[in-house]
C-alpha cells in the first residue's frame, strides 16, 4: 500500500477509532461514572508523546494504533497491511500484551522484560506515554473516592507494584518531559492509595 505523504497519521486515526468502535471500547470506570469512548486514551496517548518531543509519523500513528493488536484482533502483519506501514506495526506489537490465557503477573514481567530487552526508545516512550495516561485516568477515579479494584481486575497494590517496576524501565530512557509527567501521575497515585478511604 502506497501512502500519500502526511496521511499515516490521519489514516491510524481513522483505523483506530474504526477499530475500537467496532468492539464498543469503552475506558473502565465503576457503575455510574463517566466511560468516555476508547478513542480519547489513544488520542491523549498520541500527544503525550507529542509533547515528550517524539513527533516523527510512524511513532504518532503507533501511538494511536497501541492497542489494536492487543484488543482488537490484529496480528502484526495485519496491522502491516492494513496500515500500509511495518515500523508503525512493529512498534505496536512491541508495546501489546498478545498471550492473554497468561496470568495477569506473567504477562506484566514478559511485557516488562521484552522493553527492557528491546531498550528502542520509541517503544519505551511509547510505553511510557500510555501507562501516563492510564495512571492519569486512574487517580481521576480515585480522587472520586473509587478504590482502584472498583475499576480494574487488580487492586492498588499489584498496581502500584507494576507500575514503580516501569518506573526503573522509564527513568533515563525516555524524554525528560514525557518522564516527568509520568512521575508526577505515579507520585499521585502513591498519594491516592495511602489515603483514607
Amino acid at each position: 500500500m502506497n501512502i500519500p505523504d502526511g496521511a499515516l497519521v490521519p489514516n491510524a486515526m481513522r483505523l483506530a477509532e474504526y477499530a475500537h468502535r467496532q468492539r464498543n471500547h469503552r475506558r473502565k470506570a465503576p457503575p455510574g461514572e463517566d466511560r468516555p469512548a476508547y478513542f480519547l486514551h489513544l488520542a491523549e496517548v498520541a500527544w503525550l508523546l507529542m509533547d515528550g518531543g517524539i513527533r516523527d509519523d510512524e511513532s504518532v500513528a503507533a501511538a494511536y494504533l497501541h492497542d489494536i493488536i492487543e484488543d482488537c484482533g490484529y496480528s502484526e502483519a495485519g496491522l502491516a497491511e492494513a496500515i500500509g506501514n511495518a515500523r508503525v506495526a512493529a512498534l505496536v506489537a512491541a508495546v501489546s500484551e498478545t498471550d492473554k490465557s497468561q496470568s495477569w503477573e506473567d504477562r506484566q514481567q514478559h511485557y516488562r522484560e521484552r522493553l527492557a530487552m528491546l531498550n528502542d526508545p520509541v517503544i519505551l516512550a511509547l510505553s511510557c506515554a500510555d501507562k501516563t495516561s492510564n495512571l492519569t485516568d486512574m487517580n481521576r477515579l480515585m480522587a472520586k473516592g473509587h478504590p482502584v479494584g472498583s475499576f480494574t481486575k487488580r487492586g492498588f497494590d499489584a498496581q502500584q507494584a507494576k507500575f514503580e517496576a516501569l518506573d526503573a524501565l522509564f527513568q533515563g530512557r525516555t524524554p525528560e518531559r514525557l518522564y516527568r509527567r509520568f512521575q508526577q501521575a505515579l507520585a499521585e497515585f502513591r498519594e491516592r492509595g495511602q489515603a483514607p478511604v
